[in-house]
């Protein structure tokens, strides 16, 4: 079967993992705000 591991020291708190996740079992809530964070020129 096919695992995903995703490594929270190593995450930038993009929501990829949330977004891309095709059966939606991935529920991300970032940190700061639960929106993510606020990449200058994003």
């Amino acid at each position: 079967s096919q695992r995903l591991q995703i490594n929270a020291q190593n995450c930038v708190h993009c929501k990829t993992c949330d977004i891309k996740d095709p059966t939606q079992n991935i529920h991300w809530v970032t940190p700061q705000g639960g929106d993510g964070p606020n990449y200058p020129n994003m």
